[in-house]
């Protein structure tokens, strides 16, 4: 055995920290790493879920503020148009325009809707001239009077300006298609006439028709036959009365004609002298279906010795009989003659009397006194 020199002997001891230090190097770097102790977590706590309600929208509120958010789109659209150059495409042709509010989507309230507020309507100032609206069909004359002469005829519904008027106030003076004519107050309606005078040019009344004189019988030959009388052209003879007419102050001469007259039914004639004067201040009365009316001869400026009556304001109901005789005046008649309070309706004449069965115009009814 082979012993080392004192000099190369070294104490153990003294490396013995090295070879420690050296051990537990090698121990760290092969050892598996320890599992991490676990962190204690804290109990978990329950917190209860509260259910949101929903939220109500209001679709009125919804749609206006809809409509708004549209009308400021729109607004900035034209804005942007009008910035925009001229040659520029307009958006609108580019871009078609899309509603986003659905078909069932609830409509504004009225309320919220401008109301337009409606003018009144102007009114139409009511026609201030004098004129007549017809009745029903009339006769237009040349003057105030059934004696005068028809110059034409007027429908129902027709307007004529007024131009005057007669001084009884029961003919009106009208421009008839340019010519001056004459309708009777009853057959018409007056409007806006309280101004209106009367007429200055009321032309003069015809003078009566002649009523042809029959000629005389043939004379024997041997005799010589007179020659008629000529008479003036104012006078009409009178016609013998008829044998059963009665002892009365006045006489009921054959001289009426009626002719058929289709707008209008009435009755005229004479009051005259037994030598053919015209007569006026003579009560004449009408009567159907009882006491009906009395005029007087010549009176309301009607025309000399003329009365006339027109009671039915068109054309009289068929079967009407009416009645005309003269009888005693009980004082000054009224315009328009009286309508009632009669105090003696005695005839003082034969009475004329006509059934109508058809609107007709009876003329020439005359009565013939001292």
């Amino acid at each position: 055995m082979r012993t080392l020199a004192p000099s190369l002997r070294v104490p153990l001891s003294r490396y013995l920290p090295i070879y420690l230090v050296i051990i537990f190097l090698v121990s760290a770097c092969n050892a598996t790493p320890a599992a991490p102790i676990p962190t204690r977590l804290p109990a978990p706590t329950f917190t209860p879920t509260v259910a949101e309600q929903p939220v109500a929208v209001d679709p009125a509120a919804a749609a206006t503020a809809q409509a708004v958010a549209a009308e400021q789109a729109a607004i900035q659209a034209t804005a942007q148009a009008a910035q925009a150059p001229a040659n520029a495409t307009p958006v609108e042709a580019t871009q078609p325009v899309t509603t986003t509010q659905p078909a069932t989507e609830p409509q504004p309230p009225a309320e919220s809707q401008p109301t337009a507020t409606a003018e009144p309507p102007t009114a139409t100032p009511a026609p201030t001239n004098p004129e007549v609206v017809v009745i029903s069909g009339i006769n237009v004359r040349q003057g105030p009077g059934t004696q005068y002469a028809v110059i034409g005829a007027a429908n129902a519904g027709e307007r004529f300006p007024v131009t005057g008027k007669n001084q009884a106030g029961d003919w009106w003076q009208v421009n008839f298609n340019g010519q001056s004519g004459w309708m009777f107050s009853q057959l018409v309606t007056p409007q806006n006439t309280q101004a209106v005078a009367v007429a200055v040019n009321i032309p003069a009344p015809p003078p009566p028709t002649n009523t042809p004189v029959p000629p005389p019988p043939a004379a024997p030959t041997n005799t010589p036959v007179p020659a008629p009388v000529a008479q003036a052209p104012t006078q009409a003879p009178a016609a013998p009365p008829p044998a059963a007419q009665g002892n009365f102050p006045f006489q009921l001469l054959a001289t009426d004609r009626c002719e058929p007259n289709a707008g209008q039914t009435y009755m005229n004639g004479f009051v005259r002298y037994k030598s053919n004067a015209l007569r006026n201040g003579v009560c004449v009365h009408m009567a159907f279906y009882g006491p009906r009316t009395t005029k007087c001869s010549g009176c309301d400026g009607v025309g000399e010795g003329l009365w006339g009556f027109s009671p039915f304001s068109g054309p009289a109901p068929a079967g009407t009989t009416v009645e005309i005789f003269i009888v005693q005046c009980s004082g000054a008649l009224p315009l328009g003659g009286q309508n009632d309070n009669f105090t003696n309706l005695t005839p003082q004449s034969p009475k004329w009397v006509h059934t109508f069965n058809q609107s007709e115009q009876c003329t020439g009814i005359t009565f013939v006194g001292d």
